[in-house]
């Protein structure tokens, strides 16, 4: 039985499913936009099944998208240039 909920909440989003291929390797991609996590945008690696929530701020840290995506340095490298294009 559940006690209480901490959250229940229905929100709008938009999704964009994308792949690409890089010098690197191939990418397959989800984004999800709502207004819930402060403008960030929740990135899902569909081929590792990491995900992490991605601001512009979170883009300038050196390592950090290899990391919280599970890629290679050269890897994260190359998602993060895509992601300076659509995350703002």
């Amino acid at each position: 039985m559940i006690d209480m909920f901490l959250y229940d909440d229905d929100e709008t989003s938009q999704v964009q499913f994308v792949g690409f291929v890089g010098d690197h390797s191939r990418y397959d991609l989800m984004l999800v936009q709502t207004d819930r996590h402060f403008g960030k945008t929740i990135v899902l690696n569909m081929q590792t099944n990491k995900f992490g929530i991605i601001g512009t701020d979170d883009l300038e840290e050196e390592g950090y998208i290899a990391h919280i995506l599970g890629v290679s340095e050269e890897e994260g490298n190359e998602i993060t240039e895509y992601l300076q294009e659509v995350i703002q």
